[in-house]
């Protein structure tokens, strides 16, 4: 049975996340549920949790400043937010477990599942606890993230936002393609990565590709529109995404279209 710690400061969204847990996640106990960081560390000292649900957005002290005030972790933490802003940005890069406001069942199921499974595995406990501590960091930048963290199996790899060329769709999967010609292949949708990634530097070109503007070499008209990338790959731009992407290599080339 999961011992869950419930830190929010709005007593409503508390009682919600309790119902859904005890009446559709099964093998989780609330053990606690307090309304700021504060409160959660005296609980702390006294009880001990499994799983911390954590809201981020708390008047005094927020989520990731909580975290970073307690000397080890010895918990799993899945964040409860509204955030949309660089925060946001962070936890997607860090591939820690999150849920955003108002909370969908199906997303907090399958979070309780994760945590279940870290608990119940070595490797993906000290992968947590690696992605748990990249996340602290980058969130203190308050800036994009510039390397996405990626979990394989028995690692983690840390690559560098600038040196992906392209993202490629396959099913359920995603294909990295790199500067230095090495393909990644990742569990996670385009979708999951598109929301991820400055739009100022990429671009969804097809519903299969995601392109980074600086490695576009050639663009060319023939049937609709195709471009060409460094490492060669040569990608179909979709007639619906077609004059956002044009757009956005105005702003990105210099004399482009004159």
């Amino acid at each position: 049975m999961l011992k869950a710690l419930l830190v929010d400061d709005e007593v409503n969204n508390l009682a919600s996340l309790e119902f859904l847990l005890h009446h559709d996640c099964e093998g989780v106990e609330v053990a606690g549920k307090v309304q700021n960081a504060g409160q959660a560390r005296e609980w702390l000292l006294s009880h001990n949790a499994d799983v911390i649900f954590l809201d981020i957005n708390m008047p005094g002290e927020d989520g990731f400043q909580f975290l970073n005030s307690l000397p080890q972790q010895n918990f799993k933490v899945v964040f409860v937010t509204a955030y949309n802003e660089y925060a946001l940005q962070a936890i997607k890069a860090s591939a820690v477990d999150y849920i955003l406001k108002p909370i969908n069942i199906d997303e907090l199921k399958k979070a309780v599942e994760k945590v279940k499974l870290s608990l119940n595995s070595a490797i993906a406990g000290d992968q947590s606890r690696q992605l748990l501590q990249y996340l602290l960091e980058t969130v203190g930048q308050k800036t994009l993230p510039k390397k996405i963290a990626l979990p394989q199996l028995g690692s983690i790899n840390f690559i560098e936002v600038d040196d992906i060329i392209s993202l490629q769709a396959d099913s359920n999967y995603t294909i990295i393609h790199m500067k230095d010609m090495q393909k990644l292949v990742i569990s996670k949708t385009l979708k999951d990565f598109e929301g991820l990634l400055d739009e100022n530097q990429f671009a969804r070109i097809h519903k299969s590709y995601i392109v980074n503007l600086r490695y576009i070499k050639e663009y060319s008209t023939i049937d609709g529109g195709i471009v060409k990338m460094a490492d060669g790959n040569r990608w179909s731009i979709s007639r619906r995404q077609l004059d956002m992407f044009l757009e956005k290599m105005k702003k990105a080339s210099l004399m482009f279209g004159k």
